[in-house]
Formats: C-alpha cells, structure tokens, sequence
C-alpha cells in the first residue's frame, strides 16, 4: 500500500522517506503550529528540497494557524509534552487523515515517529483512534533508529535544522 506520510520537516523526513521509498510515499507538509510564519516557511523550504532531492511528490496543506490557535486554546500553559502536544498531535494527523481518504488513500502515516522527543506511543495511539474514525490504516512504524543518520544527512544536505518544535509555547 502506498503510504500518505504526514511530514514535519526536512530533518525528521530524510529517514522515513527513505525507508518508505519502495512504497512511493506522498508527502503531507500540515503543521500550522508552527511558529513565526518566517520558521514556517524554513521547514516548507527543507521538506521541498528533500521531496524534489528523492522524487517524493509533496502535497502542502493549508497554513491556517488561527484554526490551530483555537484547537490549543486554554493550554498555553501546558508544558512541553503535554495535553496542548496531544491536541496539535490529533489536529495534524486528524487532517493528514482527511486530505489522505479524500485522495483514496487507505494507509497514512507521520514523521513525528522519528523524533526521540516526542511520545510516540501516544501518536500511535491518536494515528490509530483517528484512523478508525475515517476508515484508513495508521502506519505506525517507529522511526527512532534512524533518527541520527538523519540529523546526519541533514547536515550533509544543508537542511535547515530547527531548535524548537514549532509552536510559539515551546519557544519558551
């Protein structure tokens, strides 16, 4: 099956592309959380030089931060790698799931699974809630080994490499 891969940024991508080469992946780049719209355009950039450096075709999704905003709404607080992580988790992967079932697409999946910084027993667990309520599959294959051999190529590559994860809170 041809996956529908959710994609963060250049760095965490380089590993699961290649690993999903095979299976001719389409990129989703969705990540209205992350923030100022300059980091946004960065990390587009750096997924936009590795889809065209391996020949994965790249859809973009809409940058509607306001939206994200009002999903997150009452968890600014929150600290990093809590419940505002695990609402903008489910907002990503609940579009990924969207644009990949109206695209006839049955099995999707994200790059967040590469990061040792994220929990990715719980993205497994979102990517499979969210699944079912669309009728896909989640491909909930764990990334991690993979990850420095990225950092790696990345820096090789001149990708743009971020210090945050995105959004304005973790900035702090």
């Amino acid at each position: 099956m041809r996956p529908f891969l959710h994609i963060c940024c250049g760095p965490c991508g380089i590993y699961p592309i290649q690993k999903l080469k095979a299976s001719q992946p389409i990129l989703f780049f969705y990540n209205p959380n992350i923030y100022p719209e300059e980091e946004y355009e960065k990390r587009l950039n750096s997924v936009s030089k590795i889809s065209t450096l391996f020949k994965v075709p790249l859809i973009v999704g809409r940058y509607d931060k306001e939206e994200w905003f009002k999903s997150v709404f009452g968890l600014e607080g929150e600290k990093e790698g809590g419940k505002r992580c695990e609402v903008c988790f489910s907002f990503r992967l609940t579009e990924t799931a969207k644009k990949a079932k109206d695209a006839g697409f049955t099995l999707f999946g994200t790059t967040l699974m590469i990061s040792p910084h994220k929990n990715s027993g719980l993205i497994k667990r979102l990517g499979r809630e969210i699944a079912e309520r669309f009728g896909l599959e989640f491909f909930s294959e764990d990334f991690r080994e993979g990850f420095k051999e990225g950092q790696v190529l990345a820096s090789e590559l001149s990708l743009y490499r971020q210090r945050y994860c995105g959004c304005i809170y973790s900035q702090r």
